[in-house]
């Protein structure tokens, strides 16, 4: 039973690593795209206003960020819990 505690945790703590490197990769994209929105000339601005592309530039932003929080989100959930886990099956059972 300890055994399985333990891997169990190390597995747990395992899938916190890749959120928390999905949820960075993430961040670079955001910082990105805010930048390459920043570096448009006033002229496409304008025009993406008029025809309605800004609105779709910030639903991928807004969902950009949101993959990013729901990412940091579950490296902390499954990180707290997969560290939970990995200390209880290593320490000795009271009897």
């Amino acid at each position: 039973m300890k055994q399985m505690m333990t891997v169990a945790g190390g597995i747990l703590f395992a899938i916190a690593i890749i959120s928390l490197i999905v949820g960075g990769a993430t961040f670079v994209q955001i910082i990105q795209f805010q930048n390459e929105l920043g570096s448009r000339g006033q002229v496409n601005k304008t025009l993406s206003v008029l025809t309605g592309i800004e609105k779709f530039n910030e639903q991928e932003l807004k969902g950009k960020q949101d993959t990013m929080v729901g990412s940091l989100a579950i490296a902390g959930i499954f990180g707290v819990t997969g560290i939970g886990l990995a200390i209880a099956g290593r320490t000795k059972a009271t009897q």
